[in-house]
C-alpha cells in the first residue's frame, strides 16, 4: 500500500502562521492610521487655510466677529459630521477584518484537524500492514528453518548412498597409483 504524503503542522507552526496573519492585520491597523494622521493634517490645513481666507475676507468685507464666529462654528460642525463618518467606516472595517481574521483561523484549524486525522488514518492502516508483515515474517522463519533441515538432511542423506560407492572408487585409484607407481 502506497503510504499517503502527509505534512505535519506543530503547535509552533500554527502559532507562527497566525502570528503572521496578526502582522498583517497589524500593518494594515498601522497604515490607515497613518492615512487617518495623514488627513486629519490636511483637514487641519484646509481649516487654517480656511480660517486665513476667512479673516483677510472679513477684513475685506468688514464683517462682525458675530458672523465669522457663526461660519466658523459651521465648520466645525461640518469636520465633527466628518469625523464621525470616518469613526463609524473605521468600526464596521475592524468588525469586518476581526470576522474575516476568525473566520481565516477556523479554516485553518479545520484543515489542521483533518490533516491530523487523515494521518491518523494512515497510521492504523500502516500499523495493520505492518501486524500481517511481522505474520509473514514468522512463516518465512519457519519455511527457512525447514528447509536449511532438509538441505542438511539431503547431504547426509547422498552421503551415505554414495560413500559405498567413493570406497570403491578411493581403492581403485589408490590401485592405479600403485600399479602406475605415482607418487602423491
Amino acid at each position: 500500500m502506497a503510504k499517503a504524503k502527509t505534512k505535519k503542522i506543530t503547535i509552533n507552526d500554527l502559532a507562527g502562521i497566525m502570528a503572521g496573519g496578526f502582522k498583517e492585520q497589524q500593518k494594515t491597523i498601522d497604515a490607515l492610521a497613518e492615512r487617518m494622521t495623514d488627513g486629519f493634517k490636511r483637514q487641519e490645513k484646509i481649516t487654517d487655510d480656511l480660517a486665513e481666507k476667512m479673516t483677510g475676507g472679513f477684513k475685506e468685507q468688514q464683517k462682525t466677529i458675530d458672523d465669522l464666529a457663526g461660519r466658523t462654528a459651521g465648520g466645525f460642525k461640518e469636520q465633527q459630521k466628518i469625523i464621525d463618518g470616518l469613526t463609524e467606516r473605521m468600526t464596521e472595517g475592524f468588525k469586518r477584518q476581526e470576522k474575516i481574521t476568525d473566520e481565516k483561523i477556523d479554516d485553518l484549524a479545520a484543515m489542521t484537524k483533518l490533516g491530523f486525522d487523515e494521518a491518523a488514518k494512515n497510521l492504523e492502516v500502516v500499523k495493520e500492514d505492518l501486524e500481517v508483515v511481522k505474520q509473514d515474517l514468522v512463516f518465512v522463519k519457519l519455511d527457512v528453518r525447514d528447509v536449511k533441515e532438509k538441505v542438511g538432511n539431503i547431504e547426509k542423506f547422498i552421503f551415505q548412498q554414495h560413500s559405498p560407492k567413493i570406497k570403491v572408487l578411493e581403492n581403485k585409484v589408490r590401485y592405479i597409483e600403485e600399479v602406475l607407481t605415482i607418487d602423491k
